[in-house]
């Protein structure tokens, strides 16, 4: 048995999107149920967990009868398929026909992963969602028992497995033989049973000595809550998540939308609900002025940084497609939802940004993303290092609020970040009143050069620069930077643009 075996449990995704119907409940966020499921797994990996199995346990689509269910489905499975770990799922009884179902996912019965077994189990669903525990199944916990004592039992159903609500009462929704099921699992010494279906979840309790009970709430509904599952031995540690903020309210300084060319699944309509769904505060949708001006591989040439007649030719043509976003980016605004731009600066020192667009936005966000002069493989780190201080001292002398992702260029370049110049970034940042970035798109913000910022004065501003829709509304790795550098929640509204 392997030493630990991390595990992603999530359910009740209800998820539309082929069906064309919303969620039959108005809590249920179901639209977005993919998404959530990405967020999940996203999280993790920000947390520095690399799940070894993703459980789903029932009600995937909200509808299983609806036609376009079975599109829904099909999608779901392709982007389990996709992020390339061991899934076991579950049938709920929104899921519809459990051949179709059983096709994409995969049959009910034991799954050996990390030295568990996992049993799958398909309850059958009656009308009325009165679901019963099949004579076989009952059969099956305690002739697995018998022929591999070895072997710690995890099973997994829908229905929930303890009764007893938070809030007192019983679940209506419980298997009709319910009391047959537990006692199997007291006599078989069931490791941990895993449930979803009532939505509230129900936190982890015992079973006689051995077994661990735990309902999941539903990941549909807020505050979004999937469950980190480390199994040690005999050892079972639980850990609910939110995607919800924790700390609502906060500004987002870096949104991108579908006009960057860098973008995947990205648009301003779809950040802005994202980010509202999560509890950002105030979303700044902020664009590349670069992508703007030129087209695609103009863009990415990067030559319009030493080519200063390129610049004014594309300025005096009006042929990019800068007037075009302006009108865009208007429609979007109001008191929660301010526009901007991410700016770079060319070689003579002066920011890409034509006299006719400096005005009108809320919000200029410096970056650095090339350095003329740099060359990969050839430039000494010492020579690096020279040019970036001179294309920061530029960029700062600039009217910027912001300074975007400080020192990814070094991670990009795949090169070690200069931590000793730290303070003098900082210092210059502290002169020029503008504000340092967190932002992970790409990128591992340090605690210790926020801490150097904090220490002078200089402002904090939070960034998703989301070009994945999966990216925005994620702020949860972004404080716990804040938490290592030593700032502490009750002062994050000092410290924070």
């Amino acid at each position: 048995m392997s030493d630990t075996l991390d595990v992603l449990v999530i359910s009740d995704l209800h998820y539309v999107r082929h069906t064309g119907t919303a969620a039959r409940h108005a809590a249920r966020q179901g639209e977005w149920g993919l998404l959530l499921m990405r967020k999940a797994l996203h999280r993790m990996r920000h947390l520095g967990v690399r799940p070894g199995l993703i459980v789903l346990l029932g009600d995937l689509v909200d509808n299983g009868a609806a036609e376009g269910a079975d599109l829904d489905l099909a999608e779901l499975a392709a982007a389990l398929k996709s992020m390339g770990i061991p899934v076991l799922v579950v049938h709920g009884n929104h899921d519809g026909d459990t051949a179709r179902f059983e096709a994409l996912f995969g049959a009910p019965g034991l799954r050996e992963i990390g030295g568990y077994g996992f049993l799958v189990i398909n309850d059958v669903v009656a009308p009325g969602d009165f679901t019963t525990r099949q004579a076989a199944d009952l059969a099956l916990v305690d002739r697995l028992a018998s022929e591999r004592p070895d072997l710690p039992l995890v099973v997994l159903q829908h229905n929930p497995m303890a009764p007893v609500l938070r809030k007192g009462g019983t679940y209506p929704y419980m298997l009709t033989n319910h009391e047959d099921v537990l006692a199997g699992y007291r006599r078989a010494g069931v490791l941990l049973t895993l449930s979803g279906h009532y939505h509230a979840g129900q936190p982890p309790s015992r079973l006689g000595e051995r077994t661990t009970v735990y309902t999941v709430p539903a990941l549909c509904e807020a505050p979004f809550t999937f469950a980190h599952l480390r199994l040690s031995g005999a050892k079972v540690e639980i850990q609910e998540h939110h995607l919800t903020l924790d700390e609502p309210g906060l500004t987002d300084v870096h949104c991108h939308t579908e006009y960057a060319y860098c973008a995947t699944t990205v648009s301003a309509e779809k950040c802005l609900k994202v980010s509202s769904l999560l509890g950002v505060g105030r979303v700044c949708l902020i664009e590349h002025a670069f992508h703007l001006y030129f087209d695609r591989e103009a863009a990415w040439s990067y030559r319009w940084q030493t080519d200063a007649a390129m610049v004014r030719e594309a300025w005096r043509r009006r042929s990019g497609r800068m007037d075009e976003y302006k009108r865009f980016a208007a429609g979007f605004r109001r008191d929660n939802v301010i526009l901007g731009l991410e700016v770079d600066v060319c070689a003579d020192g002066q920011l890409l940004l034509a006299p006719e667009d400096v005005d009108g936005w809320d919000l200029l966000v410096g970056a650095i993303h090339s350095i003329p002069g740099y060359v990969r493989g050839k430039t000494t780190p010492a020579e690096t290092e020279e040019l970036f201080l001179r294309e920061t001292m530029r960029l700062l002398a600039c009217p910027i609020q912001v300074l975007a992702h400080p020192f990814r260029f070094f991670l990009r370049e795949h090169m070690e970040v200069p931590t000793h110049l730290y303070p003098v970034v900082a210092d210059l940042l502290a002169k020029h009143k503008v504000a340092s970035e967190v932002n992970f798109h790409t990128n591992r913000p340090d605690p210790g050069f926020v801490r150097e910022c904090v220490k002078r004065g200089v402002k904090i501003a939070l960034g998703s620069d989301g070009h994945d829709i999966v990216e925005t509304g994620e702020f949860t790795p972004h404080l716990r930077v804040l938490e290592e550098a030593g700032i502490e929640r009750k002062d994050l509204k000092s410290v924070l643009v």
